[in-house]
Parts: C-alpha cells; sequence; structure tokens
C-alpha cells in the first residue's frame, strides 16, 4: 500500500482521513512505534485520542495494531493531549501515543508521539516503515480513565486565595478538553461559565484554533456579558490556549509568557524558552528579572527537545503552547496553564487586564497565513531567505527572522497546514506598518508567482 510520505513531519503525523491516514497507514505507523518501543527496551505505552469523527475507529486499529507487535497497550480513550502526556509521565515506560488533527480542519487526523520520555517525529516515525523485525507475542491490552488522578494532581499544585472567587468562562471548541477543564475549573473553585463543552468533531460553532481571533469572537462576548474575571480558550487536544481579558480584549500568548515570567523568576531565576515568533519584548523582560531568554525554532518538537537540553523554568510559544518546568512536568499542557494563569490572577490582587496593561506597549500583528502548498512551502522559504535584500539582523533556526533598530519581521514555513506564517513588530504602529510593507513587497519581488492574501 502506498504511504503518503508528506504526513511524516517535523513534529508529528498529520494527514486527511481517509484518504492519507486510515487503518492500514495506522498499522504500518503501529509498526514503526513498537521498532522504537524495543530499541529503548518499552514494553507498555499509553495510547489516547481527540474528539475528531475518525478519532474512534483509528485509536481502535493502534490499540489492536500495537499489541499485535507485541506491546502492552493502556488505552485511555477520549482525552486531551496533556491528559496523555500525563499519563505517560506516571507511567514506567513513559511513552505514549495521541490520536489526534490537533487544530487542522476537521477531516485531517494524526499523530503525536512520545517514547521513554522524549518526542519523536514523523521523519523518524516514516524512516522505520520498512524495516524488518522480530516481535514478541501479543501484548496485552487494558483501559483507564486518567481524569481523576490528573485533576487531583493539579489541585495539589495550584493554590487560590478565595477573598473573590475567580469568573472563569471557558471555550473547548467542542474539542476535546470538553472532558476535562469545566470539571477542572470547577474542583479548583473557580465559577465556571462553559462554551461548546460537548465534544463533536465536527466542531459546528466555531474552530478549535486560539490562534485565530475570528475564534475568539464568542468567548470575549461571553466575557464581557458575564462580567467574568477571565476567558480562557483551548484547541482541538487541549495542549494550547487563549486568553481574554476582563475587559474583553485578546493577550497575545507571548505577553501571558511575560506575567508568568514576572511571578516565576521573582521565586527562582533560571532559563525561559521562546520561539521565534515571539515578541523583542519578552527577551527584554526576562533579562531586566535576571532570567536566561532562549529563543527556539517553533513546534512543540523543538520546544521539549530544548527543555531537555536547557531545563528551562518556563518555555512557549506564540501560538499558545506553554511548557511549565518549575513545578509542573514540561510538556505543553492548556488547561494546566489556564490554571497557572488564574492562580496568578488571584495571588496578585489584579486584574488580567490590569497586568496586561503595565506590561511595555508593542505595535505588533497576529500570526499571519499565506496559503501555499505543503509541497513548495519550504522552497519558498529557502529562495526568500536566500535573495532577501532587507537589511538587519538575520536569525535563520526557522524560516527568516530580521531584527531591526525599530522591530522585526519574520517568514516561515508551517510543520502542520500548508501555509507560509508571518509575524511582524514595530517600536510604533507607523514602524510596524513599514517592516511589514517592506517584507510583503520582497515576497512580492522574489515569489511574484504567490497570491499574497494575509489570512
Amino acid at each position: 500500500m502506498e504511504i503518503t510520505k508528506s504526513i511524516f513531519r517535523e513534529y508529528d503525523i498529520r494527514g486527511i482521513y481517509p484518504n492519507e491516514i486510515n487503518e492500514k497507514v495506522i498499522n504500518k505507523i503501529a509498526k514503526s512505534i513498537a521498532i522504537k518501543c524495543n530499541e529503548q527496551k518499552v514494553e507498555e505505552i499509553c495510547i489516547g485520542r481527540d474528539g475528531r469523527i475518525s478519532g474512534p475507529i483509528l485509536l481502535d486499529s493502534m490499540s489492536k495494531s500495537l499489541s499485535d507487535y507485541g506491546i502492552n497497550v493502556i488505552n485511555l480513550g477520549l482525552v486531551t493531549t496533556p491528559l496523555l502526556y500525563f499519563a505517560a509521565k506516571k507511567n514506567h515506560f513513559k511513552s505514549g501515543v495521541m490520536i489526534t488533527g490537533s487544530h487542522n480542519p476537521k477531516d485531517y487526523n494524526g499523530i503525536k508521539l512520545v517514547i521513554n520520555d522524549k518526542p519523536v517525529s514523523g521523519e523518524e516515525i516514516y524512516n522505520l516503515i520498512n524495516e524488518k523485525a522480530d516481535f514478541k507475542s501479543a501484548g496485552e491490552i487494558s483501559y483507564k480513565d486518567i481524569r481523576e488522578e490528573y485533576i487531583n494532581e493539579v489541585k495539589k499544585n495550584i493554590s487560590l486565595i478565595f477573598d473573590k472567587r475567580i469568573k472563569v468562562v471557558l471555550d473547548s471548541g467542542n474539542g476535546a478538553a470538553g472532558c476535562i477543564a469545566p470539571k477542572l475549573f470547577k474542583d479548583l473553585g473557580c465559577d465556571v461559565i462553559e462554551l461548546y463543552s460537548d465534544v463533536d468533531g465536527n466542531f459546528p460553532n466555531h474552530h478549535p484554533d486560539p490562534g485565530k481571533e475570528k475564534n475568539l469572537k464568542d468567548l470575549i462576548d461571553a466575557v464581557i456579558k458575564n462580567d467574568a474575571d477571565i476567558g480562557l480558550a483551548f484547541d482541538g487536544d487541549g495542549d494550547r490556549v487563549g486568553v481574554v481579558t476582563d475587559e474583553g480584549e485578546i493577550v497575545y500568548p507571548d505577553r501571558v509568557l511575560i506575567m508568568l515570567c514576572e511571578e516565576i523568576l521573582a521565586i527562582k531565576k533560571g532559563s525561559v524558552i521562546f520561539d521565534v515568533k515571539c515578541s523583542n519584548i519578552l527577551p527584554m523582560q526576562i533579562k531586566k528579572m535576571g532570567g536566561e531568554p532562549i529563543i527556539s525554532p517553533t513546534g512543540h518538537f523543538h520546544i521539549k527537545n530544548g527543555i531537555k537540553k536547557h531545563n528551562p523554568l518556563l518555555a512557549g510559544e506564540m501560538s499558545g503552547h506553554i511548557f511549565f518546568n518549575d513545578k509542573w512536568y514540561g510538556f505543553d499542557d492548556g488547561h494546566y496553564s489556564g490554571a497557572r494563569i488564574v492562580e496568578m490572577i488571584s495571588k496578585s490582587n489584579e486584574s488580567i487586564s490590569s497586568l496586561n496593561k503595565k506590561l511595555p506597549q508593542s505595535y505588533s500583528t497576529p500570526e499571519l497565513n499565506i496559503s501555499v502548498s505543503d509541497e513548495n512551502k519550504f522552497e519558498i522559504i529557502e529562495k526568500f531567505s536566500s535573495e532577501c535584500s532587507l537589511k538587519g539582523e538575520k536569525i535563520t533556526i526557522d524560516g527568516l527572522r530580521i531584527n531591526f533598530t525599530n522591530g522585526w519581521g519574520l517568514i516561515r514555513a508551517s510543520n502542520t497546514t500548508p501555509n507560509l506564517v508571518l509575524r511582524f513588530e514595530g517600536d510604533s504602529q507607523k514602524d510596524l506598518d513599514i517592516i511589514k510593507r517592506n517584507f510583503l513587497d520582497e515576497l512580492s519581488r522574489i515569489c511574484p508567482n504567490i497570491d499574497i492574501n494575509l489570512e
């Protein structure tokens, strides 16, 4: 059977069901995972799925295939990716497979994978597809509900001050977070208003991607209507969080990271990892607070490898992945991140809008996308990087980021969608407009066939 190589990506595996990823493909992937497990002397693995319609059949296929290849399977059923990571951390073999399409369109599905406490890329799995191997007798399949254990541990980790109960609006976007986030925040003692907690892989209300401002409209309206203290939105598999203030303003994740750094670095000094899409204000503030800023390529795979290497207190991405490594497990966890943000508000005795206004002013765009194809996106970035005539400090660890004296611009290829990703920041609105225009003019000059329609 022909396998589409492009579904095996730098971070993980993602493809359209059933044309690119289906039960037969899952069986071949399971064989590669079993080979990898045997190399690492991993005998047991936790598996789970998000709320996508194809999830149950792919989870069942993965479970049966892994056990056929001699691996013991703990089937967690419907979970968020953080719940899967948590279960893997708690297991002796520290390994897990998550069936998830993350924030891709509803007809996608895929796999995020950790073996022996290390992330495994889609490319690594692809390279094992045609390997020959001998497998021992079939493994056993057991079933477990991890949610209560997770909630109890978060409750021990988080302490809220209840002079005033925090009113939280949660938007799960009909994604997997609906199976855990509402109960978690209620058990923490918050007053919870729920939006779209019913898990529905058709995503009937809006797409579960808090990185897109249009998907936060209902959350903003609900925060204002209910006079809530904060609004939190989660992506389809619950490993990212979006934040809306009590005044209905969106707080970009890099600004959320600054707030969290102020709290964490006040207790203990250490490093903080952030991706190339984050504001220049973030490393400036980290240094100001006595921390060490470390820039990273975008993607949970790169961030997790950076965490292994540098052991930072905190890491995060502009997309909303936040990795707490101070008193948590160092994996990206949207609902735990939301709980830490609520704890920060509770302890500061200030509103999230007040904390946001205290931060240095920045003039920046959200993450912008230009549609291209999966086949040519990396070629475009390579061509742009080699031919770009804009002057400034050039960072090429992930696409091309150019730091100017008055701001910066970034263009990179998305590893999860057929898009170019851009972001711009200036010291003033005028600087921002100029930097953005110069970048797009250069893109038009170097790649005149691209339809520059920013989304």
